[in-house]
């Protein structure tokens, strides 16, 4: 516990994403995208860090959020925030009273959770009938992945622990057809999937990401991000970051 304690800690104050990220990055425009498709109502952030999404749908969405570490919890606060400290591998309920939920998200959280049903069981718990939960992860196989895995080489992402999930706190990996399982099995209807985060395959998809839109004229800022969230859409399985829309299923049948 004394190694999450310090994961979670530090990844609670170090990630902080700025608003460039939500015209930059597939991931903060596919949540904020799908965060404002749904009608206004009670929104909360499992593991909200410093507060950037809640910040950032404040004025649509009565917003609420949850996280680990105390210092950004009370950050949180500090801006005006409703924001509580649990630790979602072990707490019972949510601790916003009666309050019920018409969104939830889960966002970069499962991986390093040693009992994510548990979390999909609070969200579970505190949603409305109809209410939606979204859930983002890294995905164990990406196309870099599986490039590096046939060739016979070792990959740090996957396997635990190395270099690479020591520094970034993952425990836990999914793939498209794990996750959906998982959230079948703790009660949830999987409605939409799409792939995220399709640039960091490697250099060749940033620079096609960035030149190709540039090509046809298209000097937006948001282009790049758009042309990875269209790849994303196209090869889900292949994308470094897997996003799940979910509903809680109301008969065993709708489970995946």
């Amino acid at each position: 516990m004394d190694y999450l304690t310090e994961i979670y800690e530090k990844m609670g104050s170090s990630l902080d994403p700025s608003e460039s990220y939500f015209c930059s990055d597939s991931r903060f425009m596919a949540l904020e995208e799908a965060l404002l498709a749904i009608p206004k109502g009670n929104f909360c952030d499992l593991g909200c860090g410093r507060g950037a999404l809640i910040r950032r749908l404040g004025k649509y969405h009565r917003v609420f959020g949850t996280d680990f570490d105390p210092a950004v919890v009370q950050f949180c606060r500090s801006s005006g925030l409703a924001v509580e400290r649990i630790d979602l591998n072990e707490a019972r309920e949510l601790p916003f009273g009666d309050i019920k939920f018409d969104v939830i998200v889960i966002s970069e959280v499962c991986e390093h959770l040693l009992a994510p049903r548990n979390a999909f069981r609070l969200a579970k718990n505190a949603l409305r009938p109809n209410g939606t939960l979204i859930v983002t992860v890294p995905n164990a196989l990406p196309l870099f992945a599986r490039l590096r895995s046939f060739f016979g080489r070792s990959v740090g992402w996957l396997h635990y622990p190395s270099p690479e999930t020591e520094f970034t706190g993952h425990i836990r990996f999914y793939t498209l057809e794990s996750m959906s399982r998982l959230l079948g099995e703790e009660g949830f209807s999987v409605e939409h999937t799409r792939g995220v985060s399709f640039r960091m395959n490697g250099r060749f998809w940033g620079r096609l990401c960035f030149w190709l839109p540039r090509l046809f004229g298209n000097r937006s800022e948001y282009a790049p991000a758009r042309l990875d969230m269209r790849l994303g859409r196209m090869m889900p399985g292949l994308s470094p970051g897997l996003f799940f829309v979910c509903k809680v299923a109301t008969t065993p049948s709708e489970c995946i």
